[in-house]
This record gives structure tokens, C-alpha cells and sequence, in this order.
């Protein structure tokens, strides 16, 4: 999934404390985003994370989650310009009561909250808070 990245995230049920899965150092699994990226476009109107259940399913086995772990947020879409090649960016949802830190742990990842993206890069940064003002907001 080359020009796909997904940003993996749980919103506690009854706190809405929101934490981001930060993995190989980003948050945009897999394969986090060229230092020269930018956001170009975003959107909370869903037209373009639709048919993304495949990639959710590969996303829950590798990361050796159970079906239904994740489900993808339709509403939420951006696309970000690299030097390499256009990247869309989207949204899943842990689906489980709290974020499975150990599963994560096992493969050396940590849900963190935004103000512990300190030393992601801008355009992580940006991207985390454009998804964080549309759950907020939602």
C-alpha cells in the first residue's frame, strides 16, 4: 500500500481520551511520511475512505489484531504531496474498551497522546491535529 497511510487511534468510550498508535516512530502506519510531505487537502465528508475493508483487514494482520479490531472512520480523508507521489491518509478506530498497549508493546509501539507528538515530524504534527479537531468536533 504505497501511496496509503492510516493513522490508528482510540477514543476511550466513557473519557474520550484520544491516544494514537506511534509505531517504527509515526504515526502513519506504515511506512510514516517523506520528510518533505505537506497536506494538501482534507475532508470530513467521506467520499474517499470508502472500499478500504481490505486494507483494514491487512492492517489487524499485521498487526496480529482479531477481525473487527479496527474499523475504518469514512468521514475523515487527507491527502498529503510528497516527492515521490500523492498519499492518501486515513482514519481507523480501535474498537476495543481500552487500546491494547501490550499487543502494541509486544511489537514495540505506544499509544500516545497528541501533546507526546512532540518529536513527530510537521506534517504529522498537522495531520494529528486536523484528526483530533475533527473528533473533538464530532
Amino acid at each position: 500500500m504505497p501511496n496509503i497511510r492510516f493513522i490508528l487511534y482510540h477514543k476511550h468510550p466513557t473519557s474520550a481520551r484520544v491516544q494514537f498508535l506511534r509505531l517504527n516512530g509515526t504515526v502513519c502506519q506504515f511506512d510514516g511520511l517523506p520528510p518533505e510531505a505537506k497536506v494538501v487537502a482534507s475532508t470530513t465528508e467521506g467520499e474517499k475512505a470508502i472500499g478500504l475493508d481490505e486494507a483494514i483487514a491487512h492492517i489487524e494482520q499485521k498487526l496480529t489484531l482479531s477481525a473487527g479490531t479496527l474499523k475504518i472512520e469514512p468521514e475523515f480523508w487527507a491527502e498529503v504531496d510528497s516527492p515521490e507521489d500523492m498519499i492518501n491518509v486515513y482514519l481507523a478506530e480501535f474498537t476495543t474498551t481500552d487500546p491494547p498497549h501490550e499487543k502494541m508493546a509486544e511489537l514495540e509501539g505506544k499509544f500516545i497522546a497528541i501533546t507526546e507528538g512532540r518529536s513527530l515530524q510537521p506534517t504529522e504534527l498537522e495531520l494529528l491535529r486536523l484528526v483530533y479537531s475533527f473528533l473533538m468536533d464530532g
